[in-house]
């Protein structure tokens, strides 16, 4: 009887022993279903893919950077060719300016030099007629100096006395020098001395 229940007592703990390998392998084959990568692939997966992000993430960081330090060396591109355009436009301005006054210089240059041939024309046509009203008054004068040079001195005297002091001087010079002797010794004294003085050049 003892060892009946010895037999049967092993039989029942090796059934055991059985069925909880079984147990065990069944449980293991059906989570290598659920997860073939297994848990070493499992734990690998997150470490692959953080290792291939951080690159990336450290590419994108660093492409702004190049990118502001192409764009912004201290001055823009943009910045200086907008200062170079603003200067090339003030240039042009300043010249358009000069030219400007140029042409109004060389408009007043010309305007000029017509109003100098204008008032040398004038000149010589004031000088023309004054020569002309001068040739007149000799003319005048040396008809006079014949009227007076043929009349008595006394009458010539007279008559001269109530004359201008310079038409006087300008009979007198026209004279011959015995017919003015004549008519100044006969003339007022005060003025016959005004015309000799005159004539004299004092």
């Amino acid at each position: 009887m003892k060892a009946g229940k010895r037999g049967s007592r092993v039989l029942s703990v090796t059934l055991c022993a059985l069925v909880t390998v079984l147990v065990i392998k069944l449980a293991v084959t059906v989570i290598g279903a659920l997860n073939p990568a297994g848990p070493e692939r499992t734990g690998g997966v997150p470490e692959a893919i953080a290792k291939d992000e951080k690159p990336k993430a450290e590419a994108e960081n660093a492409a702004p950077v190049e990118a502001k330090a192409k764009t912004k060396p201290g001055i823009s591109t943009t910045e200086s060719l907008s200062a170079f355009q603003q200067k090339e436009i003030e240039i042009r301005k300043k010249e358009e300016q000069l030219k400007e006054k140029e042409d109004r210089l060389g408009k007043l240059e010309k305007e000029i030099e017509q109003k100098v041939k204008e008032l040398l024309a004038l000149q010589k046509e004031v000088q023309s007629v004054r020569t002309e009203k001068q040739e007149t008054q000799n003319t005048r004068v040396r008809g006079l100096a014949k009227i007076y040079g043929t009349m008595k001195p006394k009458e010539a005297a007279k008559l001269m006395e109530a004359l201008d002091d310079k038409l006087v001087m300008g009979i007198i010079a026209t004279m011959t020098s015995d017919e003015a002797a004549a008519i100044l010794a006969l003339m007022e004294v005060k003025k016959a001395a005004k015309i000799s003085e005159a004539l004299s050049g004092r």
